[in-house]
């Protein structure tokens, strides 16, 4: 399973850093964050720097129906280097096919004059239900991604964007229905960029319940069964479960709108905020922890220390307080994804299903220990997370026929 960078706003030195780092295979990036001209000198610098790393540019398409709307965050996509593509739409446009051949044709070609390894197709958000005319819109880009790509005589792969709202994929029967369809077109598209929407970057349980594990992962296998790549935007912790299942790769980045795909991200603001406690990723948790309560269990529990080189970030000094500098805090987080997928490389999928059953148990059991010496955590870090684990493995077995 590949990890990716998830592009987005103060960039800095960090995906510069988990390149040189070997924690990378490519990067994700974001046109909201970056104007065309950076955008242009990072895809050189990636190259230059990592020639077998694969460049990506997500046209951000899904937010088109924001385009327009007061307040909204944007950013560089309203300025006049995206807006060859990047213009207000109405749905009722999108619902006339020769409408869509020209939305496909315009991002395509924008992206063909970029200096990236693979083109990712335009496509709007699923929002409610795979049995709606949002859904029929969508399968319409997709099927005609590939036709609108072949006009320009591109060899490098496309794929289609599929960006989903988790409440979309919890009626399983659409769900099958909706990816039958798109696995038996005539001109398919060579893979898939998937994205699964929460309501927003911290509604948590949107993207841990055992509903959407299984369909996100259900999702990934039956496209994988039928030949299709792969690439699972914003999929966090998440990242090498899908690879079991049959992705290609992962992403993430810094933030939590980098970790949870949400249109809220581009949503007018609510208002100001303070910048997010630094947190540790452990493997042993599979949950990320805040500094301090790392600091505090690494002592007590010393199963929960990956034993990796990013460790080294979370200074044990008692002066210091295990807290990381800000611009590493991703670094250990790929660090720690890309052991997990590498930790769950069965070829055989039963096995390899085993060791993601056994790996929630372990860190059921370690929680329990935390709990049984009275320690409390922090809600971001407590162990609501292993249940829809546990039951979303037992969902996609059942999904998968498996």
């Amino acid at each position: 399973m590949k990890l990716f960078a998830q592009h987005g706003a103060s960039e800095g030195e960090k995906i510069t850093e988990g390149f040189a780092r070997g924690l990378l295979d490519g990067v994700i990036y974001s046109p909201r964050d970056v104007s065309l001209p950076a955008l242009k000198e990072k895809l050189s610098a990636v190259e230059a720097a990592s020639p077998t790393a694969e460049r990506l540019f997500d046209p951000q398409y899904y937010a088109i129906f924001l385009n327009g709307t007061e307040e909204a965050r944007l950013g560089w996509l309203l300025e006049e280097d995206y807006a060859s593509y990047f213009q207000p739409r109405r749905r009722s446009q999108l619902e006339r096919e020769s409408q869509i051949e020209k939305e496909l044709t315009t991002a395509l070609t924008f992206q063909s004059g970029l200096n990236v390894t693979g083109i990712i197709a335009p496509n709007i958000l699923i929002p409610n239900s795979l049995n709606s005319i949002e859904s029929v819109i969508s399968k319409n880009f997709i099927r005609l991604a590939k036709s609108q790509y072949a006009a320009l005589n591109d060899k490098r792969p496309v794929y289609a964007t599929l960006a989903i709202s988790r409440n979309a994929v919890l009626d399983k029967q659409e769900l099958v229905d909706f990816i039958n369809e798109i696995t038996l077109l005539d001109d398919p598209p060579d893979g898939f960029y998937v994205l699964i929407s929460a309501r927003n970057t911290e509604a948590r349980s949107d993207i841990y319940n055992a509903d959407v594990i299984a369909a996100w992962m259900f999702i990934n296998h039956t496209l994988a069964v039928n030949g299709f790549k792969v690439v699972n935007g914003y999929s966090d912790i998440l990242t090498p479960f899908l690879g079991v299942a049959g992705g290609s790769a992962g992403a993430l980045g810094w933030w939590s709108n980098l970790k949870v795909f949400s249109l809220d991200r581009f949503a007018p603001s609510a208002g100001g905020g303070r910048l997010p406690i630094q947190r540790y990723l452990s493997l042993a948790l599979l949950n990320r922890i805040t500094f301090f309560e790392f600091n505090q269990l690494r002592k007590l529990f010393p199963a929960i220390v990956n034993k990796l080189a990013g460790d080294a970030l979370y200074d044990p000094d008692p002066s210091v307080g295990s807290e990381p500098p800000r611009n590493k805090e991703v670094v250990q987080s790929w660090e720690a994804v890309k052991a997990l997928s590498a930790g769950f490389a069965a070829t055989d999928k039963t096995k390899v299903l085993k060791q993601c059953s056994d790996a929630i148990k372990q860190a059921g059991l370690l929680y329990e220990m935390v709990q049984a010496r009275g320690v409390r955590l922090d809600q971001k870090s407590n162990d609501e997370h292993i249940q829809p684990l546990t039951d979303g493995l037992v969902l996609f077995k059942k999904l998968a026929e498996l």
